[in-house]
């Protein structure tokens, strides 16, 4: 009886030190999403930033393009 006693101490020694592992591999998990989160909200606003400023050159392209093909029909004429 007692070294059923004894064993089960151990066990539960065991399982006290394997959940506070687990513990602590959760909570440096966790940080580490919160952190790749945050990575990535950055991320989604430069990413928008650089969408905006390419359509604004975009627009610019286009108008002098239509600039050109207008100063290349008058010097046609």
């Amino acid at each position: 009886m007692a070294e059923k006693v004894k064993a089960q101490g151990k066990e539960l020694k065991e399982a006290h030190s394997q959940k506070k592992l687990a513990m602590e591999e959760f909570s440096e998990l966790n940080e580490q999403l919160s952190d790749l989160r945050s990575q990535k909200q950055r991320l989604s606003r430069q990413f928008r930033d650089k969408e905006e400023e390419m359509e604004g050159v975009s627009q610019k392209l286009e108008a002098l393009r239509l600039e050109i093909r207008k100063a290349e029909k008058m010097r046609k004429e």
